[in-house]
């Protein structure tokens, strides 16, 4: 069988693979379909569309977190339903895809009849707050696009010179806030046809990158609601489908709804649609096994499966594609630095309360218990939960407590989905951490001497770095922020694996260990690692009314509390050699430490 054949087949794995030519790339940094089919191979996610085209609501939102396919599906959308400029489309672009024969090929009746509108406010997240320049760019853009459209002699002519006032950019704010309401009804006469709306990044003017007002001093939620909603409401019936795809559902929610407009919501907790977003684990075998890399399948699920959507599980078809792109390896430091720092931009301030988040999160089958705000109006969520929302609609975290999704005071178990984004979390640990001392070389004096056994290394970096930190000055009098200090130290020893804490197991447990690893995630880590390393096991104790002496106490103590309590007494794992124990004293200004090898 050829390749060709191959990919048209049918279905392979539980899926199709679709492409006109024989050569066909992964579609690396493609998002438009009618481009991406003449020359990459796509995984078919054409019924799609006849999901949107079944539904009974005019509007359907659809909420997926970056690089789950969003602009890829509209596109697509675009590509079926559009009437090209003159007559109908030559070129049949879904002749091998799902949709075409689906129910007896009904959907082919609506196949290139529209006039469709394709908006794209999505970079107004890169842009800051220069909301009011997207969103002109965006309708300018169009308005010049489907003028050869606006030919008809009976359509009003100071309607027709408006569209053109916005296309060559010198219309004034008022015609370009309602510029859309006359470009659909113009276009309705023009083609004596419904008009199809699509709009990418919907949601993007309420972004924490875009919130700020612009210079004009404009409210972005305003602003889209005039140019945006406002058209979608009045249009109503003129209207055959607008279908809005972004991260948040809350905008569009809250619009649609003071507008009276009946409408579809599709969120990750959604089961409608939940098989057209990402890619299933059949999907990234048949792209794998299309690329002769099926080999590779079990890293893949390890480094990139993970997220569930609705019922289903799949993988970010951006990340399947960079992984077959880079050869199957693994990402390395450089490739998550990246996604790191959008994690943080999403979270916009990490503090040591929410980093102890990140620490459960790290554990084994670590989870955190929020509530998922996804409504319009959640007048009693506190500022964290806001935050695990926005993390969880951003795509770093996944549930799979997805049932009654309109219940968003119900409490659902958010987890890490896979390694690429662990190793991002462990990142962003690690950065905060050195970030807090006012010289990272105390982090790596700290971090060499812990390995080490050198207790006066240790005391010297650790005191210096509690003062660049400011830890115990907001509550002096718990131990808490001393433990997390130490076991946030202990992310990125070289040749270690994340620090493993018990300080939720009650009784005033403050212990911490370190495993040796033999698996690395680059070379950096294997900066400074030892050829003998010890499993590591840290206990501290805290009293701030002691003296000296009581302070040097309280370490000796700790590590008499290692043995009495029997906290290393398990079978040392490779490839650990021998044993470590390190006691910590602190009294909310001053530190003692103590060590003792095995």
């Amino acid at each position: 069988m050829s390749e060709q054949e191959y990919c048209n087949s049918g279905d392979t794995f539980g899926v199709r693979l679709v492409n006109h030519v024989d050569d066909a790339v992964l579609p690396v940094g493609v998002h438009d379909f009618a481009d991406a089919i003449g020359r990459c191979m796509l995984v078919d996610k054409t019924m799609f569309i006849a999901d949107v085209l079944d539904y009974d609501a005019s509007v359907v939102v659809c909420c997926r977190p970056e690089g789950f396919g969003k602009s890829m599906n509209l596109s697509m959308l675009r590509a079926f339903l559009e009437r090209p400029a003159v007559g109908r489309s030559g070129q049949r672009l879904f002749a091998d895809a799902q949709i075409w024969d689906a129910n007896g090929g009904r959907y082919r009746d609506e196949y290139a009849c529209y006039p469709v509108i394709s908006l794209d406010f999505s970079g107004a997240g890169r842009r800051g707050p220069a909301v009011a320049g997207v969103v002109r760019d965006a309708l300018s853009g169009e308005c010049a696009r489907l003028l050869a459209l606006l030919e008809a002699p009976d359509l009003a002519r100071d309607k027709v010179r408006h569209i053109e006032r916005v296309a060559r950019g010198v219309a004034s704010a008022d015609e370009v806030d309602s510029v859309l309401g006359v470009l659909i009804e113009l276009l309705e006469i023009a083609c004596d046809e419904q008009v199809v709306l699509l709009v990418d990044g919907y949601d993007a003017a309420w972004s924490r990158r875009a919130s700020a007002r612009d210079a004009s001093d404009a409210d972005p939620a305003e602003l889209l609601d005039r140019a945006l909603f406002d058209a979608i409401a009045t249009a109503r019936d003129s209207l055959r489908l607008t279908c809005l795809m972004g991260e948040c559902p809350g905008p569009a929610e809250a619009a649609l709804s003071l507008h009276c407009c009946s409408y579809c919501l599709t969120t990750p907790l959604s089961t409608w649609c939940d098989r057209w977003f990402g890619f299933s684990d059949a999907e990234a075998e048949a792209l794998l096994n299309h690329a002769g890399r099926e080999e590779y399948l079990d890293d893949a699920r390890e480094w990139l499966e993970g997220y569930r959507f609705g019922r289903a599980y799949c993988s970010s078809p951006e990340r399947v594609i960079g992984f077959l792109d880079r050869g199957c390896t693994a990402p390395v430091r450089a490739d998550l630095y990246g996604y790191a720092d959008c994690l943080s931009r999403v979270v916009a301030g990490w503090n040591l309360d929410r980093l102890s988040v990140l620490f459960d999160l790290l554990e084994a089958h670590g989870c955190v218990e929020v509530p998922l705000c996804l409504g319009t109006a959640e007048p009693d969520v506190s500022p964290d939960d806001s935050m695990w929302t926005a993390l969880y609609l951003s795509g770093f975290l996944t549930t799979d407590m997805t049932e009654e999704p309109e219940h968003g005071d119900r409490l659902r178990a958010l987890r890490l989905p896979n390694k690429e984004l662990r190793q991002a979390l462990r990142l962003v640990i690690v950065e905060w951490f050195e970030c807090a001392a006012e010289d990272i070389r105390d982090v790596d004096a700290f971090r060499d001497g812990l390995c080490r056994g050198n207790e006066d290394t240790v005391r010297r970096a650790l005191s210096r770095i509690l003062g660049d930190a400011g830890i115990g000055e907001t509550d002096p009098d718990k131990p808490l922020p001393y433990h997390l200090l130490l076991q946030g130290l202990c992310f990125g020893l070289p040749g270690y694996a994340n620090p493993a804490s018990r300080r939720k197991c009650g009784a005033d447990r403050w212990d911490i260990q370190v495993f040796p690893t033999g698996a690395v995630f680059d070379i950096a880590d294997t900066i400074g690692m030892l050829d003998e390393r010890p499993l590591i096991t840290i206990n501290m104790m805290y009293d701030p009314g002691v003296d000296a002496l009581g302070l040097e106490l309280l370490a000796v103590q700790a590590l008499l509390d290692i043995e009495r309590d029997g906290i290393d007494e398990i079978r040392v794992p490779r490839p650990a050699i021998g044993r470590m124990r390190w006691g910590f004293g602190f009294d909310g200004q001053r530190v003692s430490v103590v060590c003792q090898r095995l």
